[in-house]
């Protein structure tokens, strides 16, 4: 489940963190940058529980209405259609992907506060009242609820974000990805009638790029960080941070170590990465860095690949 987009973004942050305290022990930053993405798999797994883990917060809604001298039978209708919808219940189903979560050590029983916050939204929402008015919803239609549940109601939930964090540092920044790859399954979980556990890397070679990449920044940051530091006499240097330099040194890395890599693929994934992770500039000074060195590095004979995709391509 783990793309390798997302593997330069955690094998950045763990340089990052790694090159400013002037770590350079290579075998423990390949082993954190390992339980990382596997943190990220853990909370896929932790964000596939939540339509059951939703369930007793709309069980507890109709208690509380029973409770009541005068219970409002609409509220409690309301909440039985939810709580009975049959999505939840094939997750709740699951023994095998439940037991995997235990032994993961991941659910939602301390995370009520999160869980009632985003309750609340879904009731609030026009797709909840589309699905509870209709008088008896299928599969279909509770998978059609849960699409909307995770397209809208969960990124940028501070209530929600905030608390995963405090679960588990790793956490922060994973949830829209792990958001995407979910919305990408929902249908394949419904006619499957069950949950499959994502392998962390779905081929070998992934693990393998991940390690290569983050140990040979590592061997070599000095020599690419100057060789970096050469081709900035056209840029305000006051304005060039380190995490710029870094991103750079990574992609010059990738470059050379990975020849079945086209230079555009790394080029596009290294500026993006800048937009999201360094300074407002910084995506235009990596776009313009990494393209010079890239560029003489392979007319010079250094790195031997199509050039396809460089600025002023030849």
């Amino acid at each position: 489940m783990i793309s390798r987009t997302l593997i330069r973004i955690k094998a950045f942050k763990e340089l990052y963190s790694r090159i400013t305290t002037e770590n350079t022990n290579i075998e423990a930053a390949e082993k954190e940058l390992i339980l990382s993405l596997e943190k990220t798999r853990q909370l896929y797994c932790l964000m596939c529980l939540l339509p059951a883990a939703l369930v007793p917060v709309a069980e507890d809604k109709i208690s509380q209405q029973n409770r009541k001298f005068k219970p409002d039978f609409s509220v409690i209708e309301i909440n039985r259609k939810f709580a009975n919808n049959p999505f939840s219940a094939l997750v709740k189903a699951d023994a095998p992907f439940n037991n995997l979560c235990t032994n993961m050590g991941i659910g939602w029983a301390d995370l009520e506060t999160p869980l009632k916050s985003v309750y609340s939204a879904m009731v609030s929402s026009d797709f909840f009242k589309e699905y509870v008015g209709k008088e008896t919803p299928g599969m279909e239609d509770a998978v059609k609820l849960f699409r909307q549940v995770y397209s809208n109601l969960l990124s940028g939930n501070s209530i929600l974000e905030d608390a995963l964090e405090g679960e588990c540092i790793w956490w922060a920044d994973d949830l829209d990805y792990v958001l995407e790859e979910i919305l990408k399954n929902l249908g394949k979980i419904s006619k499957a009638g069950h949950i499959d556990p994502p392998a962390l890397f779905e081929k070998k070679e992934d693990e393998t790029f991940a390690r290569k990449l983050v140990g040979s920044v590592m061997v070599e940051y000095d020599d690419l960080a100057e060789t970096v530091s050469s081709y900035m006499s056209n840029w305000d240097v006051s304005r060039v941070v380190q995490s710029d330099i870094l991103i750079v040194s990574m992609g010059v890395a990738e470059a050379k170590t990975f020849s079945n890599i086209p230079f555009k693929v790394t080029i596009d994934e290294y500026v993006d990465l800048a937009k999201h992770y360094s300074t407002p500039k910084s995506y235009s000074f990596v776009n313009g860095v990494l393209n010079a060195i890239l560029k003489d590095m392979h007319t010079q004979g250094k790195i031997t690949k199509d050039p396809i995709g460089m600025v002023g391509g030849f």
